[in-house]
């Protein structure tokens, strides 16, 4: 009778050892993909009507020379197959910082590439730091005002894209952008649209808020 309390107290040790262990090792965590990105970026950006010109379909704003027709509503295909090949162009700029990509590149969607190539976000990442919260929460203001949605927005996708420890990730693969879908003009060729002679010049300092 002696021998069970034994065997308990071995089999406890043996439990908290085994917690111990799993709690000390680093948790394998899921590398970020495009398709999480894109959904971000429909989620907040909506799906623009005549009424929001210079934007059509996901955020993407009309620039001289550039296909569009006044007026018209891109389909939900359409939309969607021109903010894949915008994005993906963005991946490709930022090709050198691997997974970091997908985060500076949804960043770059919403803000435009002249606000990333000033960020701290973007001067740190470069020096190896890691600690860019602070500094991409920082991107929320429109205009000079704070706003919740776009806080919210930087917030999502900080959650979803980045990875602070690299070493976590399952895969470290790089991002394959020339294989996610046609180059913009393509894709613009493709959905068939009309030219538009007055549009917008797009400016990098101005965030383009939801149209929701």
């Amino acid at each position: 009778m002696k021998k069970l309390p034994i065997l308990i107290i071995i089999f406890i040790i043996g439990i908290a050892v085994g917690f111990a262990v799993s709690e000390s090792a680093p948790q394998q965590q899921k590398a970020p993909t495009f398709e999480d990105a894109i959904a971000i970026i429909k989620k907040y950006e909506g799906l623009s009507g005549p009424s929001h010109w210079p934007f059509v379909g996901y955020g993407h704003k009309v620039m001289p020379g550039e296909k569009f027709t006044r007026g018209k509503k891109l389909t939900e295909a359409e939309a969607d197959a021109l903010a894949r090949a915008d994005y993906a162009k963005l991946c490709a700029k930022y090709r050198e910082f691997g997974a970091d990509s997908l985060l500076l590149a949804a960043l770059a969607y919403n803000c435009g590439p002249g606000v990333v190539a000033k960020s701290s976000v973007l001067s740190k990442l470069k020096a190896g730091n890691r600690d860019i919260e602070s500094s991409y929460l920082a991107h929320c203001r429109y205009r000079g005002k704070q706003l919740s949605q776009l806080k919210r927005r930087r917030q999502e996708e900080l959650n979803v894209l980045f990875v602070k420890d690299l070493s976590t990730l399952n895969s470290q693969k790089e991002v394959p952008t020339e294989d996610l879908t046609e180059s913009v003009e393509e894709v613009k060729e493709i959905i068939h649209l009309t030219s538009h002679d007055h549009p917008e010049e797009k400016k990098d300092s101005v965030v383009n808020v939801s149209h929701n």
